[in-house]
Order: C-alpha cells, then structure tokens, then sequence
C-alpha cells in the first residue's frame, strides 16, 4: 500500500506523473477505495464518493475544521463567498436564487443563442483551414453564454473575457498574490474595473429589468435578500465556472471524437446523439478531475472512518472509471445504460449548469460534423504530443490545434473521403 500512496502522491504533486492516469485509477478502485495518506484521505470509488457527498458532516469550507482559506486578495475574499464555496443553509438559500437562470424555459431560449454563437465562431475558423480549438473556441463560447444568462452587451464581451480570464487565474493558482505586492495590487486593480463594470450592469438592470440573472440578482439586493459581495460572487461564479469546467470538457470531447475512428461520421448521420457523445466524453475525460471537502465529524465509509477534522480528496475522475458502477469502464459507449456519473459533481453541490453544458458541447460537436462532410477535419497532435493543463484539478488540454482543409472533389463534385457507416 505505501508503494500506491507514494505514486498517488506523485500524481497530485507533479504533472508529468499523470501520463496515464487510467492505469493508477483501476490500481485505486481495486486496492483502495479510500486511501489513508495522512490527514488527507483519498476516495476514489464511486458510491464511497458518493457516501461523502452526501453525509452532512461534509463541508466545503477549510475554515470549519480550522485551516485557513487560500488567498487573501479582494478577488479570493469574493470567490469564497461563490455558490459552490458555500455550505448549508447559506449554500441553499443561494442556490434557489440562481435556479431560476437554469430552468427549463431559460435553457430553451438559450439554445438558439449557443448554436448561432457556436457557428459564428466555428464557421470562420473552419474556413481558415487550421486553429486551436481550445483558445479560438473553448474559451470565448463560455464566456459568451455567460454573457448570455447576465445579458451583457456583445460589445463587452473582449473586456469580460479578459476579467473572466483573472477570475480563472485565482482559482487555479490562490497564492499567486502572495508572490508580490505589486502583482497582488495589480490584480485587486483589475478586480476592481470589474466589480465597477458589475455595479454599472445592475443600475442598468435597476432602471429597466429584464428576465437575466443580473435583474434578479439586482432585485433580490434591493430586497435585502443578497448582499453586494453575494451578488459580485454570483457573477465571479459564473464566468469562473464556465471558463474553466466548459472550456476544459469542450476540449476533451472534441479531442476524443478526433481521435476515434468513425465517431465523426456517428454524429453527422445522427446528430441527436451529440448530447450522449459529450456527456460519455465527460465520464472518460472527467474535465473536474478531483475536489476536495473536509469532515466534521467521523463520516463512515468503504469499511473505514473518516475522522472528523481530515480533507478529504474526492477523485472524480477516478469514480467515474469505476467498474462497480460502469460495466467496461474504459469503453467510449454513448448509449450505456447507467449515464450517472460525477463530473458534474453530486447531491447538492452539483453542477447547476450542467444542463447547459450539454447543450454547448451538444451544438460544438454537431458543428463540427456537419462541417466535416466539406473538410477533412483532424488534429496533428497525439498522446504523447498533447500538452495537457498541469493544474491538478481541471484535467484539460492547454491547447488542441485542428486542421479543416476543404476535401479534393471527384468528377461529380461530391467531397472524397467522407466515411459511410
């Protein structure tokens, strides 16, 4: 056991460990479904998992059993005040709050807004015959329908990209303020455009409400029911979340369909199955590899105890490969019978965009097959060429350059090459 807990810790520590993480997670799931490893415990199987999330001893916030919170910019005093920072009461009683930019008849609306945001960004790039499609469309798209849900002005959006980019930044590296105090001011300076911005947006909304969540968020605020900081929180949430969970699953979706022979051709003859594609992409790539939570009190689990006062890492990505929930882990199946996997999360703190994200990554893949009867679409890269995010959390590519030449046309004008199933 100590030779697993020494490679475990390599591969949480150091990036160039977590070549072939599926080979450790079957090791874990077999050995070790909760691993002792001091005061932190790994958990690693899916219903162990699950247990924890679920047992209200767990909570989110270091400071309940006493550590300290990362961070101490006014940026990082605002992201501990996010939805998913939140823990009991406070946690629901936000959450209903933000339900409602999530509902049923949001998302319908939402819809032909991501798909004409998705083709107006893919379009042009296709045409180009080579992009990355990480930085020229798994950034900007979240951005953009965050943009949508507070109905921020499409001439806006470079200066929020940019904002929601310095939120991204705190999250994946809290102490990065702590290297300086010119950089930590810096950033409490361009923090402080965008709380300005947020302010200026809910006076807008306060002089004439409309049905996006900034209106809410305003009119709560003047109801006393939120608070300024709540409401910047909300806001920070979104693009934080969106930046990161959703540019990191777009990428993994859209390099496992290009790696995997005849998928494309799958979801261009059957374009409503490109919300199963990416959703089963999801449960493989697991784009939120890990979370962490701590216990209260001793929280029972997978025949051992978690004592109260320990962290306890949650490995997602490791649960969602576990073969007591997923018969044939390992194998892409887009019609698999049991879809619930964790990397939305689970129980209260699951992912409230979920819903959404299926939708845009829905719409990208269906772009990109529709386009590919015209181009030949590839990547260049491969598993030892592919340069992978070397934060531990998100489990994303940096980058994912693509290639869409126009196909050669035989005598009758008909695009060669393009596959039949």
């Amino acid at each position: 056991m100590d030779s697993l807990r020494h490679e475990l810790a390599r591969f949480i520590q150091s990036p160039a460990a977590r070549h072939d993480p599926p080979g450790l997670y079957r090791r874990l799931l077999a050995q070790a479904p909760v691993l002792d490893m001091g005061r932190v415990h790994v958990v690693s199987g899916y219903d162990e998992i699950v247990t924890v999330l679920m047992h209200p001893g767990t909570v989110v916030d270091p400071a309940t059993i006493g550590l300290a919170r990362p961070g101490t910019s006014a940026l990082a005093e605002i992201v501990a005040r996010m939805l998913p920072m939140r823990d009991g009461s406070e946690h629901s009683r936000l959450k209903r709050l933000a339900t409602s930019a999530f509902s049923a008849r949001r998302l319908a609306a939402m819809r032909e807004r991501i798909t004409g945001t998705t083709r107006s960004l893919l379009t042009p790039l296709l045409a180009g015959g080579s992009f990355d499609l990480v930085a020229d469309l798994a950034v900007p798209l979240p951005v953009a329908i965050s943009c949508a849900i507070l109905d921020v002005p499409d001439e806006d959006r470079h200066r929020v990209t940019a904002w929601a980019g310095l939120v991204a930044r705190s999250l994946l590296e809290p102490g990065a303020e702590g290297t300086g105090d010119v950089e930590a001011a810096a950033m409490d300076a361009e923090f402080e455009e965008f709380r300005a911005y947020v302010e200026e947006l809910c006076a807008r909304r306060a002089a004439d409400p409309g049905e996006d969540l900034i209106s809410r968020l305003t009119a709560a605020r003047a109801a006393g029911t939120l608070d300024s900081d709540d409401l910047l929180a909300f806001v920070v949430m979104l693009f934080a979340n969106g930046l990161e969970t959703l540019t990191s699953g777009l990428a993994v979706a859209a390099w496992h369909v290009l790696r995997t022979p005849g998928l494309m051709d799958l979801l261009r003859e059957r374009p409503e199955t490109a919300e199963d594609v990416f959703d089963e992409c999801q449960r493989l790539g697991s784009p939120v590899r890990a979370s962490a939570r701590a216990v209260t009190v001793d929280v029972p689990v997978g025949g051992t105890v978690l004592p109260a006062g320990s962290v306890v890492v949650l490995l997602y990505a490791a649960a969602n490969r576990d073969p007591r929930r997923f018969p044939l882990p390992d194998l892409f199946d887009p019609a698999r019978a049991e879809r619930r996997h964790l990397a939305f999360g689970h129980g209260p703190h699951h992912c409230l965009g979920a819903p959404l994200s299926l939708m845009a990554g829905g719409t990208v893949l269906r772009t990109l097959a529709a386009a590919s009867a015209e181009r030949a679409i590839s990547t260049p890269v491969t598993e030892r060429t592919a340069r992978w995010n070397e934060q531990f959390v998100f489990g994303g590519l940096r980058e994912l350059p693509v290639l869409s030449p126009a196909r050669a046309r035989d005598e009758a004008g008909t695009p060669a090459g393009v596959g039949t199933r």
